[in-house]
């Protein structure tokens, strides 16, 4: 017994010993085929190294026998036959794909192999690797099933209805279907589904397993897909991109293309106009040459007549008188002859002297005074027949022959002979009108010529020159002259030394300037002290001193101290006059000086509108800003001549510059209405265009270089300096932003060369009306009191507005400052700019629009008054050109589709017309209205109503826009 049981237990050792062995060959097994995974090495075995070449091996044997048999139909011997044979009945059709297939994935599985041979092989990577190449054979293989499960599909047989694997094997013999494989899954769908769901489904599967099969993994296709639809997007994107800038630039062409053709009519109007002068100035130097030339002839013929009368009165011979006129001559003696013999002979006709008859001028001007002596006696009486003759009233003989030289018989007497002589007319008065056929020369001789009918009041009015205001009309300074406030400044001086010591804060010295409104007290604090400490205490600095609107300037600029600026307790004004009186205005040589104010010591500031080049003037209302403004027009117009400056003056309150209507200043009417001040904006950017044309003309570089060379040409104009001032900017951006802000930004870029400046003023100093361009475009500004720091920074970039105490009050930063430097602003009052106004419209010529710029001013605001896709509207609020487009300018463009497609949508409409659903839901209510469409019927299109007969009658006659009656 005890035998058996020893045997038994010597079995059951054996036993377990060889399977403890077993074990352990599997365990090592096992570790030879997957590696260490501590140490990341694998060791294969025969399996792993030559399965890969026996697959490759076996694909291309199964596509030698597919090719001999089906394709070559040459015998493959049994085994190829049987072989062949099994793989037709299993795949069917798509036999032909499994040695492709097997091929392809041994192809794989070499590569594996060759990646990862024995130590080169990671155990996680290796893991990845295997397992990749696994699920790729899978996958390979469920390729093909479903590649034959579509072939079962669209063959249909009846072995899928009945699911016959008899049926199945030998369609798939004769290749037909997709063999047992295709066909049952195909079968076992179908029954499912049908046949066409399950035909999408197996599309889908192939897909799937397709892409796996040759390393695609699923988790790859979304990104896949969100990959090509970004890069879909992208290049929607840029091709849209590109399509706007193909458009932009066709824009920019048309525009410069109309810029061009404006600048060429404008060219060609100007060289019209210039040969007009020039014919106006020939048509003149020919009326003064013909002038000159007939006033030379008759000079001539003068002198040729006083010639010919000179020599006939030296050639004339001698009277010849008879012996009883004179006695007979004995002994070369004169006998004298008595009174009455040569009266009785004159009495006697027979026997007067006998004289050749030929032009004579002496015997004229002696029948002539014989003709007045006769007349004289018929009117006095018989000559000496009455018996009160008194021969003493009468000439002697002495006096009678004076003039004749009674030798030669010439006269001595030249006045005599000159006063009968052709009298020279007035060169004006020769010239006959009536002669002249050229119409241009006849004005020119008929302005050359004096007529006393022509009033010259106007032509001496323009002539006249510009009388200046006295300045006895600005009242003078009232403050007090003697008051002592050296008492005010030690106190205020010691309260802020002594709550600066409260703080820790030392300081070393301190001084102060009195202004008029405010006083700075410098301080220079001690080595160590923080300027922003000193600038942090300004609340309590205000609470110390018992006062508000204290400004502390930390550090001062071009000093090394604090500045901390307290008001003054008594506040003085500051008057216009006594800025103008001072003799910095009077010497400043710009005429475009205008006079600000004072700064906190005192001392007058004044600035050059054209060295600013433009102006910003914001604040709230009643803190001095239209007091600004008419101090800089006031100091304008003691100046400047108007032939040096002109004014355009912008308000849409329609309150504050009708004070300056009709001064001679003026380049155009007050301008109230705000579509007009944008149009009035806009055509300065006309101006501006025009001037800079004329510059180039010269070849110069700016309006004074200009006005220097064109100086004694009278062709060219002389270019004044023009000053823009908008009083409120808020209610034009209301009106016209896009308008009003780019004619802004144009002018603020260029116009200064032109000569052109801008000072605009805004009791609302927001983003939304002092947008970031135009606050970028214009670098010189004044802020005056308001109500934030935001406010303060809108304006002038940094705080500090907010803390002025208003009346003036005001922070000036020109352009280049690198601060705020604090001006107490002039004050003026009303009635002076009123009665300047007054004298000047008085004591000099009226005011002489420029009538192009006014007409510019209503095209402008006409185009002003049209938004992006709407009619364009004129100052009244109506549609121009007789609204023909319904309000909307793809109006037309939307019926013409109508009546092309015979339908019409508010889809289609959005894809052929681009246009957003609302504007085409408006379009297509505006039709309906006009009856054009029908009314809305569900889902469908709306019907068209109007022919095309219609259509282009309406087109013709204008009238798209106007329904019937």
């Amino acid at each position: 017994m005890a035998k058996k049981s020893l045997n038994k237990y010597g079995k059951s050792m054996a036993k377990k010993a060889v399977r403890k062995g077993a074990r352990k060959a599997t365990k090592n097994a096992s570790k030879e085929f997957r590696g260490d995974v501590r140490t990341g090495r694998v060791k294969r075995g025969f399996f792993g190294k030559v399965m890969p070449y026996a697959v490759l091996l076996y694909a291309v044997i199964l596509l030698i026998f597919y090719i001999l048999i089906h394709i070559a139909g040459a015998e493959a011997g049994i085994i190829g036959d049987f072989v062949q044979l099994v793989n037709d009945g299993l795949f069917g059709a798509v036999s032909f794909l499994v040695p492709l297939v097997m091929g392809f994935y041994s192809i794989k599985w070499i590569v594996y192999t060759v990646r990862w041979r024995d130590g080169d092989d990671g155990g996680e990577e290796y893991a990845k690797a295997r397992k990749r190449i696994f699920i790729q054979g899978i996958m390979s293989f469920l390729t093909v099933v479903m590649v034959a499960s579509l072939i079962g599909v669209l063959a249909g047989s009846n072995a899928i209805d009945g699911f016959d694997l008899d049926a199945m094997w030998t369609d798939g013999t004769e290749l037909v279907g997709g063999g047992i494989f295709g066909c049952s899954f195909a079968a076992l769908l179908v029954a499912c589904i049908t046949a066409v769901p399950s035909f999408i489904v197996f599309l889908f599967l192939l897909l799937i397993f397709g892409m796996m099969m040759i390393g695609i993994p699923i988790g790859a296709i979304p990104s896949l897909i969100v990959s090509k639809s970004r890069e879909a997007s992208e290049r929607r994107r840029e091709e849209r991109a590109i399509i706007k800038e193909e458009q932009r630039a066709e824009r920019e062409e048309e525009r410069a293309l109309r810029m061009e053709e404006e600048r060429a009519a404008r060219e060609e109007e100007r060289a019209i106009r210039r040969e007009e002068q020039k014919a106006a100035a020939e048509a003149r130097a020919a009326a003064y040459a013909m002038a000159r030339q007939q006033r030379a002839a008759q000079e001539a013929s003068a002198a040729r007549a006083q010639e010919t009368s000179a020599a006939r009165v030296q050639e004339a011979p001698a009277p010849a008188y008879t012996e009883d006129y004179f006695p007979s001559r004995d002994d070369d003696e004169l006998k004298p002859v008595s009174i009455e013999s040569i009266i009785a002979s004159a009495e006697a006709p027979a026997e007067k002297p006998t004289v050749e008859k030929s032009f004579d001028p002496v015997k004229d001007i002696f029948e002539e005074e014989v003709k007045q002596e006769e007349s004289d006696n018929e009117n006095g009486g018989d000559f000496g027949g009455e018996p009160g003759f008194d021969s003493d009233e009468f000439d002697t003989i002495d006096d009678i022959i004076k003039g004749i030289d009674t030798s030669t018989g010439e006269v001595t007497d030249e006045a005599t002979v000159m006063a009968n002589l052709p009298k020279e007319e007035d060169e004006h008065a020769e010239l006959d009108l009536s002669e002249i056929d050229n119409d241009e020369l006849l004005s020119d001789m008929a302005a050359v010529a004096p007529d006393e009918g022509v009033d010259e009041t106007e032509e001496e009015e323009s002539l006249a020159p510009y009388v200046f205001p006295p300045i006895d009309m600005l009242s003078e300074n009232k403050n007090a002259v003697d008051n002592n406030y050296n008492e005010e400044l030690r106190e205020n001086a010691q309260q802020l030394l002594d709550t600066l010591r409260s703080f820790r804060i030392s300081i070393k010295d301190i001084t102060y300037s009195r202004g008029p409104t405010i006083t700075r007290y410098e301080l220079k604090p001690d080595a160590g002290v923080r300027v922003r400490s000193i600038a942090n205490l300004v609340d309590d600095i205000a609470l110390s001193l018992a006062t508000s609107g204290v400004r502390i300037e930390a550090p001062i600029p071009g000093k090394a101290a604090v500045g901390i600026e307290v008001p003054n307790r008594t506040r003085a004004t500051v008057y216009l006059r006594d800025l103008i009186e001072n003799h910095q205005f009077a010497d400043a040589k710009s005429k475009l000086t205008a006079a600000l104010g004072m700064d906190v010591g005192g001392n007058p500031i004044y600035f050059d509108i054209s060295k600013m080049p433009h102006m910003l003037i914001a604040g709230a209302t009643g803190m001095g800003k239209s007091v600004c403004i008419n101090c800089v027009i006031i100091s304008l117009l003691y100046k400047a001549r108007p032939e040096d400056l002109k004014l355009i003056l912008i308000d849409p309150k329609k309150v504050e510059f009708n004070i300056y209507k009709d001064i001679p200043h003026l380049y155009a009417p007050i301008v109230s209405d705000p579509k007009k001040a944008a149009g009035a904006l806009a055509s300065a950017v006309a101006e501006m265009e025009r001037r800079f044309e004329l510059i180039e003309e010269v070849g110069v570089r700016d309006i004074a270089s200009y006005n220097a060379a064109t100086e004694n040409d009278p062709y060219k104009e002389h270019m004044p300096h023009m000053v823009i001032i908008i009083d409120e900017l808020a209610d034009l951006m209301m009106t016209a932003p896009d308008e009003v802000e780019t004619a802004i930004c144009r002018l603020a870029q260029k116009a200064r060369a032109a000569g052109i400046h801008i000072i605009i003023g805004t009791q609302r100093p927001s983003v939304d009306v002092i947008t970031g361009l135009i606050k970028a475009n214009i670098p010189s500004r004044i802020a005056c009191t308001v109500a934030s720091q935001v406010d303060s920074r809108t304006i002038i970039d940094i705080a500090g507005a907010e803390k002025l105490i208003g009346r003036g009050d005001m922070l000036f930063a020109p352009v280049g400052a690198a601060k705020p430097l604090r001006v107490q602003g002039a004050f003026v009052t009303d009635s002076e700019v009123e009665n300047i106004c007054t004298f000047i419209r008085d004591n000099n010529a009226k005011a002489k629009y420029n009538a192009e710029f006014i007409n510019r001013i209503e095209e402008e605001a006409a185009k002003c008054g049209m938004k992006k896709g709407s009619t364009p509207m004129n100052a009244e609020g109506e549609p121009i050109g007789g609204g023909d487009e319904g309000g909307d300018s793809k109006f037309h463009a939307a019926v013409k589709l109508a009546v092309e497609t015979g339908k019409i949508s508010t889809s289609l409409m959005q894809r052929k017309l681009g246009v957003g659903y609302g504007r085409a839901a408006k379009i297509i209510d505006t039709m309906e209205e006009m009856g054009y469409v029908s009314k809305a019927d569900g889902t469908k299109p709306r019907a068209v109503l109007i022919t095309p007969e219609e259509y282009a009658r309406r087109v013709a006659e204008g009238t798209l826009g106007n329904a019937d009656e």
